[in-house]
């Protein structure tokens, strides 16, 4: 048994196609035009961005359901920092819009901390996290 999750196609003009069999989902990425590709599409940087989003939001739920939190609505940004040597950070700013006490910010931050997702990313590139609360 095979423990691939997708298969990607680069279809020319740097522009690559992602399928997940599973769900019948497809994703497509470009390079961006200032580089020589389409960029009509998220480029690969910014999927990395969108998938530890997408991680801390699922982790969010996660522990928010064991809780009994409501998690409904919160929402992340998601964007990245390259330099020379690549990308250099990652940004997200997270929106909770139901009010939380002490407590629940506590759960929902130690949540977003413990991203497997943003764990595998390399310790040099940064992770810039930022929060909205609701009042």
């Amino acid at each position: 048994m095979s423990n691939y999750t997708s298969t990607t196609v680069h279809e020319g003009s740097m522009r690559c196609v992602t399928n997940f069999p599973q769900g019948k989902a497809v994703f497509t990425t470009d390079v961006g035009s200032a580089l020589g590709g389409r960029g009509e599409c998220p480029s690969p940087a910014q999927m990395l961005a969108a998938a530890v989003a997408s991680c801390m939001a699922s982790m969010m739920a996660f522990m928010g359901a064991r809780r009994e939190l409501n998690t409904a609505g919160i929402s992340i940004e998601a964007g990245y920092e390259e330099g020379k040597s690549g990308i250099t950070a990652l940004n997200f700013h997270i929106t909770v819009p139901n009010p939380t006490t002490v407590g629940e910010r506590a759960v929902l931050e130690a949540a977003v901390k413990g991203c497997p997702v943003g764990a595998a990313i390399a310790p040099t590139v940064e992770k810039k996290i930022s929060w909205t609360w609701a009042e």
